[in-house]
């Protein structure tokens, strides 16, 4: 595991999750200097830790360990999948409730 790229991503969805380091590793129950020194690429979470931190920031772990994947079978995909990851889980979530209406009525 790149603990450069991990604490890059941990970091990344911290801010898109609008969260503070303090918050942050309160909610996922580590210290703020813990989480820091991940973000810095300094220090490799345990497991336990890394999932953790995962559900606080609302993220599969795939992500974290690797940010954004190349798609390179389905472009259109690949576009689709980005734009969602950037909204707000609220509107994922209604995203998705019309899809699941679009593709019933197909």
């Amino acid at each position: 595991m790149d603990t450069k790229t991990l604490g890059q991503n941990v970091r990344k969805y911290r801010l898109e999750a609008g969260l503070t380091q303090e918050t942050a590793s309160e909610l996922a129950g580590l210290s703020s200097n813990y989480l820091r020194q991940i973000e810095m690429g300094n220090k490799t979470p345990r497991l336990e830790t890394f999932i953790k931190i995962a559900e606080v920031l609302h993220v599969s772990a795939d992500k974290l360990l690797f940010g954004n994947l190349s798609c390179s079978t389905d472009s259109k995909s690949c576009e689709l999948q980005e734009r969602l990851d950037s909204l707000p889980s609220e509107k994922k979530q209604y995203i998705l409730t019309v899809l699941d209406s679009m593709i019933q009525n197909i």
